[in-house]
């Protein structure tokens, strides 16, 4: 795309936040005629995909990225779904942003000062609906205002954090009692998809890369080198977190633990791979692949990721940014409206068990395991400990399938929803494996009641009800989310929270939730 398309199409697409809202729900209603005509008149579903597809080109959005007809027939005639799209058409906003200059050390770093007033307009956005809203059990009646409920959950970034450190820390632990090495690398892209220089001044080698292709760019680089170390006979894990240089530019940090036969290996490997791509530019070899090997008696590797793990979440503790000059935490909302913005994920861990059925592990009451190994399992999920898990999942071969639900859905006709009901777990003395229910109770979304002066109950106005419905009464329906530690019902009775607490000096009283990732 030349320059004066993306002008021209970044003027186009810089609207407000009231101006998308009035053409998502234009352009909703648009559908939804047509689907009453196509409905009418038995026209083939062929030639209503057809037209789909062009409303979506004229707007410059992707269909949903579903199979069937009716599926993206629901979603196209839906308000909600339109106003993510466009939004997302934001990004050519931010990507021209960065082409004139706007985005760079001396100017904004990370992300435009556009771009920042959006993502804390959101915020507030979010905030004041969460505010709106409550969580109602559906079995005993007890109501918890929705936003303290996500306030206790690792929605909140302080409750993030501390979570992501435990579960490196744990990593850490077992690598040490296997006597892996641990290295730290920088992954950085060629200087062709830098828009600026250290100094902010720009880049004439610059070949346009937005900060997602880049990022699509480094993920093609680890893919590649993660297939070469397979066929290889060679493994490795650890995490890798995804932050930018002042230009909006991604690069990666990679915290690994390997074999220390297999070391020189895997880093042969990942250095060719992070260097195919022009090898020969001038300080390719000092700067686009870097490895710090992580002595235990100098440090720990906790140490090492710790600020980038907190400057990309909420900056506690991280001081003056070296790349922009900032405080930690305006580093870190700087930082976060980029990774929305761009879509990008900023952690992520490798060659390692998932973490929910960790958490799911954790809600269950530890009754009618029937295998010492789980036992063990359920016992290192209730002290927190992430290396003790670890050990018992390997030492007794256990492993996890997480059970589903279906249930009509309550946002899209004649659809079906899933929301996690346990897990199915498999282990070495267990002759078959065993469901475990770690969910039981049902809740769902409604309107929080104010009570005014006098006495009386008042619903707040909402442009929507997230209320799921159940299949016998169509009322109101469950959530499957989380209840926040520290928090009492009516009954006074105190709530478990889903994840694990960081440090724990008194055990709740254990009781079954929800957490906050499902929806109903």
């Amino acid at each position: 795309m030349i320059a004066a398309d993306l002008a021209e199409l970044a003027a186009s697409f810089n609207l407000t936040d009231s101006d998308i809202e009035a053409a998502a729900e234009r352009i909703a209603g648009q559908v939804q005629r047509m689907a009453g005509l196509w409905k009418a008149q038995y026209t083939p579903e062929a030639v209503a995909l057809k037209y789909l597809r062009g409303m979506a080109a004229r707007h410059h959005v992707d269909l949903p990225p579903k199979d069937g007809f009716t599926q993206r027939l629901n979603r196209l005639g839906d308000a909600a779904w339109w106003r993510r799209a466009l939004r997302k058409r934001l990004r050519t906003v931010e990507h021209h942003a960065i082409l004139r200059g706007a985005v760079h050390r001396h100017a904004s770093p990370y992300v435009s000062a556009k771009g920042l007033r959006r993502h804390e307009a959101d915020r507030r956005r979010l905030n004041a609906l969460l505010a709106s809203l409550e969580v109602l059990n559906v079995g005993t009646g007890e109501v918890l205002p929705l936003d303290e409920v996500i306030a206790a959950s690792q929605a909140n970034p302080a409750n993030r954090r501390m979570a992501m450190m435990v579960r490196i820390k744990g990593i850490e632990a077992r690598a040490r009692s296997k006597g892996h090495d641990a290295l730290f690398l920088t992954i950085t892209a060629p200087s062709r998809m830098h828009a600026r220089h250290h100094t902010g001044q720009p880049n004439d080698s610059h070949d346009g890369s937005s900060p997602r292709q880049v990022q699509t760019y480094l993920h093609s680089v680890w893919r590649k080198a993660l297939r070469n170390m397979q066929h290889d006979g060679l493994s490795t894990y650890g995490m890798r977190t995804v932050e930018p240089h002042h230009d909006a530019c991604p690069h990666w940090h990679v915290l690994m633990f390997v074999a220390p036969d297999q070391s020189e290996a895997v880093l042969r490997t990942l250095r060719a791979q992070a260097l195919a791509d022009s090898p020969n530019e001038p300080g390719a070899a000092e700067h686009r692949f870097k490895v710090e090997r992580i002595d235990p008696a100098k440090g720990s590797a906790l140490a090492y990721v710790a600020k980038y793990v907190s400057k990309s979440i909420d900056g506690e503790g991280v001081g003056t940014d070296t790349e922009s000059a900032g405080s930690g935490p305006d580093t870190a909302r700087r930082i976060v409206a980029w990774a929305r913005r761009w879509g990008i994920r900023q952690f992520q861990f490798f060659g390692l068990p998932p973490i929910t059925p960790m958490r799911e592990l954790y809600r269950h009451n530890g009754e009618g395991l029937g295998s010492a190994g789980l036992t063990e399992a359920h016992r290192a999920c209730e002290a927190n400990d992430h290396a003790a898990y670890l050990g018992a999942c390997e030492n007794h071969s256990i492993g996890f399938d997480v059970l589903y639900i279906e249930r009509p859905s309550t946002r899209y006709a004649d659809e079906l929803a899933r929301a996690v009901r346990g897990l199915c777990a498999s282990a070495a003395d267990l002759s078959q494996p065993v469901e475990l229910t770690t969910r039981t109770e049902t809740w769902c979304i409604q309107p929080r009641r104010l009570v005014q002066a006098d006495g009386a109950v008042c619903l707040p106005w909402t442009r929507f009800n997230n209320c799921a419905q159940s299949m016998e009464s169509r009322t109101c329906a469950p959530l499957e989310s989380a209840t926040p530690a520290g928090l009492q019902g009516r009954d006074g009775k105190r709530w478990r929270p889903a994840v694990p607490p960081v440090k724990t000096a008194m055990r709740p009283r254990r009781t079954q939730q929800p957490t906050e990732e499902t929806a109903c």
